[in-house]
């Protein structure tokens, strides 16, 4: 048993904190009713509305608190990051989400949260346990497509599209539920509750999203919407709003704190995967705090894994990626380059060096930083160094790729068009 205090205890008691407290997951906000507290007259009479507007002032605190960087980027990213916080839960508990008649919520960039991807496109879908659904879509172009079921925060099923039966065009129906089928089946354990989609990019330019939607097939009860808000259940929707913000702000907060103390520009000597934190079975990640100031800079070194996909991603404080259209905040396989030792380097500075794997900090000092490793067969460790930003170029390989800054810009430019594109509605 490891001791009070000690690096061991530090790693189970999070471990605990997420697996014991998901009121983080939007799912709980469809659940309101079972938990949450509000009444008819409390929303009526205008009390469940100041309540709610009280606990959700009352986070400026965790945005200005000591432990939390006070320079205006951080503090701005904060303020801003309650916004989304908000903007999110307020989607679930306001739109129609229903599990016995779901869609399929395509998340736009705006949706940060815990690491986002840059390279990805999310969408969620609710789902009860006890219902089946077919799932049509066309597989298209892009590099992952991948699916996870969850309870909660542990995961129950995954799926690969590159696994499904598809007819010449791409195009493919999958069953989700019910008794199991020889192919194109993800089975609805108990305890499921939605769909986590991930549709992960390589190349900006020519990978196009892939549509999907989800219709119920089963003869179970119907939902019954009667089209008229009923009070009590809104008094109870924003009660659970609340308490969604505050719990994310506090999991996310002491997930980034805890990194800051632990892996201060070192990743841990083990990535995570499969079910940690709500990560997929195909991918092992690792996370770690950078800091880095104007006149200094950090150079990451790997063996490049063995992988469908990999990548590195710059994150601010609040564990949000950058602005990674604007800048080259983020990396994955087919964008970098990499060295003829078979090593992947990429340089962390305040300037643009000129190198080719360049990655922005995007004026942030300090940050976290995420690699992904996607169905990889190894699972390297990247190392760190810190130097002193005139140091960096002795410490590059003579034959390190060089940009110009026009070709800076014109890569840029390419990075904006792929954003743009990839957060268009994928069509059928």
């Amino acid at each position: 048993m490891a001791e009070d205090g000690s690096p061991q205890a530090k790693d189970a008691a999070l471990g605990a904190q997420l697996i014991a407290n998901d009121k983080w997951l939007n799912w709980n906000i469809l659940r309101a009713d079972e938990w949450a507290h509000g009444t008819a007259s409390e929303l009526l009479e205008g009390d469940a509305w100041q309540r709610f507007c009280a606990r959700l002032g009352a986070l400026e605190a965790r945005v200005r608190a000591t432990a939390v960087p006070d320079d205006a980027a951080t503090r701005a990213d904060g303020f801003r990051y309650l916004t989304m916080l908000l903007r999110n839960a307020l989607d679930v508990a306001i739109e129609d989400l229903d599990p016995l008649r779901p869609t399929v919520r395509w998340m736009d960039r705006r949706n940060k949260f815990g690491w986002d991807c840059p390279d990805a496109l999310y969408a969620t879908i609710p789902v009860d346990e006890n219902a089946t659904y077919r799932l049509s879509g066309r597989r298209g172009n892009v590099h992952f497509y991948g699916f996870q079921v969850a309870a909660g925060i542990r995961t129950l099923a995954n799926a690969d599209a590159d696994d499904f039966t598809r007819d010449a065009d791409g195009r493919f129906a999958v069953i989700l539920g019910g008794p199991k089928r020889a192919e194109n089946w993800i089975p609805l354990e108990p305890g499921a509750r939605w769909v986590f989609v991930r549709q992960f990019f390589y190349d900006w330019a020519t990978e196009e999203p892939a549509p999907l939607w989800i219709e119920r097939i089963d003869d179970g009860p119907p939902s019954t919407p009667h089209g008229l808000l009923d009070p009590a259940a809104f008094a109870r929707r924003l009660d659970a709003v609340a308490t969604n913000v505050e719990a994310s702000v506090e999991l996310w907060l002491g997930t980034v704190l805890a990194l800051r103390e632990r892996f201060l520009n070192a990743f841990p000597a083990d990535a995570f995967g499969g079910t940690a934190m709500g990560a997929m079975k195909h991918q092992a990640a690792g996370t770690c705090y950078y800091r880095v100031r104007p006149d200094e800079a950090l150079l990451i070194e790997v063996p490049v894994p063995r992988a469908k996909y990999w990548s590195f991603d710059l994150c601010n404080f609040w564990l949000e990626s950058l602005d990674f259209a604007s800048h080259q905040s983020s990396l994955n396989g087919h964008q970098a380059t990499i060295d003829e030792d078979g090593v992947f380097r990429a340089v962390v500075t305040h300037d643009d060096p000129g190198v080719a794997n360049w990655l922005d900090p995007v004026g942030h000092t300090e940050g976290s930083l995420i690699y992904r490793w996607n169905m990889a067969e190894d699972t390297p460790i990247p190392a760190i160094r810190v130097l002193p930003r005139d140091r960096l170029e002795r410490a590059l390989p003579a034959s390190t790729r060089r940009v110009s800054r026009d070709e800076r810009a014109r890569t840029i430019e390419l990075r904006r068009d792929g954003v743009r594109r990839r957060f268009a509605r994928p069509a059928w």
